[in-house]
């Protein structure tokens, strides 16, 4: 007999191929402090690698998922990560399932982006 749970199929997300954001932008200090953490760093690099939750990013960085949770929500905010998708557990509990929101972040050293460069992350309370 086969079981319903857990339930994981494939997500469909694409994240933006890129972003640019300047040295000045608001955004850019919410994305540096975001990413100041070697937690933050290795929840990106497995995010890279394909979509998970929390648990499994816990997992995969060895640390708590009260930890990578502190960590998603500073990057969820920061416009790096996006919940994508629900996923159930064995015991049938909702997961949320998080995902780069670009694949590509550039920080233009300049005080502003290019006017052809694509649009930065959008950082809540900054636009």
């Amino acid at each position: 007999m086969s079981r319903l749970l857990p339930h994981r199929p494939s997500v469909d997300h694409s994240p933006r191929s890129r972003a640019a954001l300047g040295l000045q932008d608001d955004a850019t200090s919410a994305v540096l402090a975001a990413l100041q953490s070697d937690t933050a760093r290795q929840i990106v690099a497995a995010l890279g690698d394909s979509p998970a939750t929390a648990t499994d990013l816990a997992g995969l960085t060895e640390t708590s998922p009260q930890n990578v949770h502190h960590h998603l929500d500073q990057l969820s905010a920061a416009g790096i990560v996006d919940e994508v998708d629900t996923w159930y557990s064995e015991r049938g509990v909702e997961m949320t399932v998080y995902d780069l929101a670009t694949d590509n972040l550039v920080i233009d050293l300049a005080a502003e982006p290019s006017p052809d460069a694509p649009d930065a992350p959008q950082v809540p309370g900054h636009e």
